[in-house]
């Protein structure tokens, strides 16, 4: 018996303590392909519709009237909310479609052409998984630890929620970011590819302005050469509204994106003598000028200083900025990156990974219509297969803590968000150039880590899934 029981033990250890398995990857696929065929959100249905906008306006010479034009034809009573690259990027896409539409003049909006819509952001999130690993790789991590950060990323509720649960667009600029980055890592100097990457990320979404000028400034101490690097950063950005500036149409079309977004940016203040700062801008200044005093040198110092600022950038915004639910895949690929370098505080990086995502995600279940809720499985194969949804409406996990008297701990649920994000940039500050040529110097041993931990990210996955079910069928 005791012979048994230590067989018993000896292999549970070595089960917990084995890598990233193939069953890993096929429960993570299962579910994410469930998630894909069943799952759906209306934005990207607006969004879709204002891509086929731009395709009209684009094939029928129109195009300087691409935002009039998406008034006219609004889904949900939505216009084009973002940069006209961001209707580009998706209708280029989307383009099979159109021509579809005006040969055959089909239901654009049908199942099977909402599916195809939904697998360029699962295309995007391969990419993304695919360049984490060469980032990775070019800094001469072991097959495992590649691996497994791929892994940690792609069963992150940060990342399964947004992008496989309802197909958010953020990935794109997720992808081009790391694109830049890789290039940023593996050059002595600020170039034309890293600077033209994250120019289009922020016509994509603007926030990657907020990483790419402090990168710039760790980067390059010359003045002159910063102002020269941010005006080519702003490229993108001009190109998208220089054609439709000062146009009512356009105006009338973004304000309830870029307005909002301008004064939730200064609406979070800290105390201050004379007139209260506000939190996000000021803390982002401290950090460029964070990142302007840093004599960074090296490859290996670059690795870790860059994906910490982008890091400490995007934590600084999600503390004190309010956020929709689905941008916080932003800030995961920086976290996983220095997860996996940081060996000898795997476990502790691994528990505030998870608690940080599962703390945000549970809260922004909460307190948006987004995530879960009575529609989740409205629009695409299940109600075709005879699984009708039961409920109207986005009632779903807000309501069910109004209803047992929880909604006052959302916050709380927030509270450890914030600290367990503080925490993990305490734990894998840089610091000092010995503890960076160390780090990447184990960059090829084995990692070592519970595998309980990765059991416990697809159990939560899994149950998301049974939540949306219940709102849906059940309750």
């Amino acid at each position: 018996m005791k012979n048994l029981q230590q067989k018993c033990i000896a292999w549970m250890n070595q089960i917990n303590g084995g890598p990233i398995g193939r069953a890993d990857w096929i429960c993570l696929s299962v579910m994410g392909l469930f998630m894909v065929l069943t799952m759906f959100y209306g934005d990207l249905i607006i969004i879709y519709n204002h891509s086929l906008t731009f395709l009209d306006s684009l094939f029928h010479g129109d195009i300087a009237n691409f935002y009039a034009n998406s008034l006219e034809h609004t889904y949900y009573g939505f216009g084009a909310v973002y940069y006209w690259i961001v209707y580009a990027v998706i209708g280029l896409w989307n383009l099979p479609i159109w021509l579809l539409k005006q040969l055959f003049d089909i239901n654009v909006f049908s199942v099977k052409f909402l599916l195809w819509s939904r697998m360029e952001l699962v295309l995007f999130l391969f990419l993304t998984i695919w360049i984490m690993g060469k980032i990775l790789e070019d800094f001469g991590f072991c097959k495992e630890k590649v691996r497994l950060a791929q892994f940690l990323f792609a069963s992150s509720l940060m990342v399964v929620l947004p992008v496989v649960g309802i197909s958010q667009i953020d990935i794109i600029t997720v992808f081009v970011m790391l694109w830049g980055m890789r290039e940023y890592l593996n050059t002595h100097r600020l170039t034309w590819k890293f600077l033209l990457a994250f120019s289009f990320a922020a016509s994509l979404k603007i926030f990657a302005m907020f990483v790419f000028i402090p990168l710039v400034l760790l980067r390059e101490k010359r003045i002159f050469r910063v102002v020269g690097a941010l005006g080519v950063g702003m490229i993108g950005i001009l190109a998208c509204l220089l054609p439709y500036a000062g146009r009512s149409d356009y105006r009338e079309a973004t304000s309830i994106l870029n307005d909002v977004m301008v004064e939730r940016m200064f609406s979070v203040t800290l105390p201050a003598g004379n007139v209260d700062v506000p939190a996000f801008l000021t803390i982002l200044i401290g950090i460029c000028i964070f990142a302007y005093g840093t004599e960074a040198k090296g490859r290996e110092e670059y690795f870790y200083y860059g994906n910490w600022i982008a890091l400490a950038v995007f934590v600084n915004f999600f503390v004190f900025v309010f956020a929709h639910p689905y941008w916080i895949v932003l800030l995961a690929p920086y976290m996983m990156l220095l997860l996996v370098a940081n060996s000898s505080r795997m476990k502790i990086n691994l528990l505030l990974e998870f608690f940080a995502g599962t703390a945000v995600s549970v809260f922004y279940t909460a307190t948006f219509g987004v995530y879960m809720t009575g529609e989740t499985f409205s629009h695409l194969i299940l109600p075709r297969l005879g699984f009708p949804i039961n409920t109207i409406g986005y009632s779903g996990l807000g309501d069910f803590f109004e209803q047992k008297g929880l909604e006052m701990y959302l916050p709380l649920l927030f509270g450890a968000f914030v600290v367990c994000c503080l925490g993990f940039l305490v734990i894998n500050y840089p610091g000092k150039r010995e503890n960076c040529k160390k780090s990447l110097s184990e960059a090829g041993k084995l990692p070592v880590f519970d595998h309980g931990m990765i059991n416990l990210r697809l159990g939560m996955i899994l149950l998301y899934i049974f939540g949306c079910i219940y709102f849906s069928y059940i309750s």
